[in-house]
């Protein structure tokens, strides 16, 4: 998988995520959560977010469980496809480039802490025997940071990248079995190695910025909690450790609970897959001051 990394820092980017659903027979209503919204992180601030939804929809804005901002879209007129588009603009600074290392857990203490509830099984990353056979195969010691990157660096070396390999439903033992995925398999893979290995660790979803422009997909990777607070980002299908241009949307147990949009419908009939594309452009500076420009004067001429 290809991966162009912006150069230089306090760089700009819009982000459009563009989803359809469409339905066999019209819908007479549906309901949605939708988690596209960027997080707030160091180094990364969120500049404008809107939500537009076809057709009109009342819409409700809430924090989850895990902090994640979530839209409630509700629509209670018929209709035969739900569009939701999310426009993002965030700034992104140079992040820090010291080597960092997570601190192991005492076990008494992880128990009685919140971050246990990611070191514990969860619906998409349950304890499998075949995890326990690929950590002894891969050489990785409980609570050893250094094991884990490892882990991160070589995972490609266990598994092909191949993208239409796997779907959304499919379940960690056929990742397993088959040794083959993308972004999500791979996080999926190493967040059960990570808590095989006493380490509590959660589910990123969300953007890789590019220098430019790309037309893409979304982006999976993985934190790994320490014990002195902090969570470490690893990138398994880059083989890296996150940097400033992972641009988060969600965090949770798995991909269960970090979904870009999940809901029900009332139908006839069933939907079809949905139509999904992401567009995210580097703004060019000089771009940038005259938009700041012509919203001033725009500004001046309502006055």
């Amino acid at each position: 998988m290809a991966a162009t990394f912006p150069i230089g820092s306090g760089r700009q980017y819009v982000i459009v995520h563009d989803s359809i659903h469409h339905y066999e027979r019209d819908a007479t209503r549906s309901r949605n959560e939708v988690r596209l919204q960027p997080l707030l992180r160091k180094g990364i601030q969120l500049d404008s977010f809107r939500l537009e939804v076809t057709p009109a929809a009342e819409v409700d804005a809430q924090v989850d469980h895990f902090g994640n901002p979530t839209w409630l879209v509700s629509v209670e007129a018929p209709h035969s496809e739900l569009r939701v588009t999310a426009r993002s603009q965030v700034s992104i600074a140079g992040g820090d480039r010291a080597v960092r290392t997570a601190i192991p857990w005492d076990p008494d203490v992880l128990v009685r802490t919140p971050a246990v509830e990611f070191q514990l099984p969860s619906p998409r990353v349950p304890e499998l025997p075949a995890i326990k056979a690929l950590a002894r195969q891969m050489g990785l010691a409980e609570g050893d940071w250094e094991s884990l990157v490892r882990a991160n660096r070589e995972l490609r070396l266990q598994f092909d990248y191949l993208p239409g390999s796997t779907e959304v439903s499919s379940t960690l033992q056929e990742i397993l079995d088959r040794r083959v995925g993308v972004c999500q398999d791979f996080a999926h893979v190493l967040i059960a190695l990570a808590r095989h290995l006493g380490w509590p660790a959660r589910y990123v979803s969300g953007y890789l910025v590019p220098e430019a422009e790309s037309e893409g997909n979304s982006h999976a990777w993985v934190e790994i909690g320490s014990s002195d607070g902090s969570w470490l980002g690893l990138d398994p299908t880059h083989k890296s450790e996150t940097r400033e241009w992972h641009v988060a949307v969600a965090v949770g147990r798995d991909y269960s609970d970090v979904s870009p949009l999940r809901g029900v419908f009332v139908s006839e009939a069933p939907g079809a897959p949905p139509e999904v594309s992401v567009k995210i452009a580097a703004i060019d500076p000089f771009d940038l001051r005259r938009q700041m420009h012509a919203a001033s004067h725009t500004l001046q001429d309502q006055q």
